[in-house]
């Protein structure tokens, strides 16, 4: 028993491991902001907050593993390492459990009220994978500014607050991750020319790439930090959350240009998604 514990555990940590900070975070995150905006009592939070942890986690699992369905020639090349590319899951058991996965998904999306969100994350999955709309830039690109919507929609319904105040942020770091997300495929090039994909980097080609993920950073992060942050709460946590984000921008594009690597572009997206975490945190920091 605790030996299929335990390779359950591995298998589903190989799967969501590296998409934890996008995937998973910013949901609990948003939910406390929201939380926080209407002046919720203590003891409702910690149940919200829980509830949004395991809407998060079902929203990423289901995610990453159709993607990794559907990715398996491209993990091969790129993150061999990968549950079904290693072989540690074969491609029938991965199906099953994706299923699955997407039948609890739904349900407790409708145990907390936002089964239309729910339901926007799965089409834009289907989207995405199984019918191809990541091979292709501009469509992948918007399967994650849906994708964007659809998480962030939840997790302010999940807190409770009145949608409006919710939709502000979230039009804002959409932008985020509708615009400089192809900076995600720089790293998988390779992988992606091996599958036949047409991503952003690849049409675009490289340099001009960085150019249009780098203005997509600066563009997403001044309207975020002006227009949200400042002009919300104007104090000492402002203004340290505000250079933090300016740094980490600055750092991010900097990067992009100063070490055009395989090895350095997968760093530069991890920055790149700190950022993206730092987003909800912000609604937090400044609709407290």
């Amino acid at each position: 028993m605790f030996q299929t514990l335990f390779r359950e555990l591995r298998l589903c940590y190989g799967f969501v491991r590296r998409d934890l900070g996008t995937g998973l975070l910013p949901v609990p995150e948003f939910t406390l902001a929201s939380l926080l905006y209407r002046k919720a009592p203590r003891e409702e939070m910690i149940p919200a907050i829980a509830m949004a942890f395991l809407y998060g986690f079902l929203y990423l699992y289901t995610f990453v593993v159709s993607n990794q369905i559907t990715g398996v020639s491209e993990d091969k090349i790129n993150k061999p390492d990968r549950p079904i590319a290693s072989g540690a899951e074969s491609l029938k058991a991965a199906k099953i459990r994706y299923w699955v996965l997407t039948a609890l998904y739904l349900g407790f999306g409708h145990v907390l009220g936002v089964s239309e969100w729910a339901l926007l994350w799965i089409l834009t999955t289907i989207a995405h994978n199984p019918l191809g709309f990541s091979n292709f830039g501009p469509t992948k690109d918007l399967c994650m500014g849906l994708g964007c919507i659809a998480q962030l929609k939840a997790a302010w319904a999940i807190g409770g607050s009145p949608p409006d105040m919710g939709w502000e942020w979230i039009k804002v770091i959409t932008l985020y991750m509708l615009w400089p997300i192809p900076l995600q495929d720089l790293r998988d090039v390779p992988g992606d020319l091996a599958a036949g994909r047409r991503t952003t980097p690849i049409l675009l080609g490289d340099f001009p790439a960085r150019l249009y993920i780098s203005a997509g950073i600066v563009v997403s992060q001044f309207l975020l930090i002006k227009y949200r942050i400042l002009e919300y709460r104007y104090d000492t946590s402002t203004i340290v959350l505000s250079a933090a984000l300016v740094l980490m921008t600055i750092g991010c594009i900097f990067r992009l240009f100063a070490f055009r690597s395989l090895t350095s572009d997968r760093f530069s997206y991890w920055l790149y998604t700190v950022i993206y975490v730092f987003q909800p945190l912000s609604a937090c920091i400044a609709l407290r």
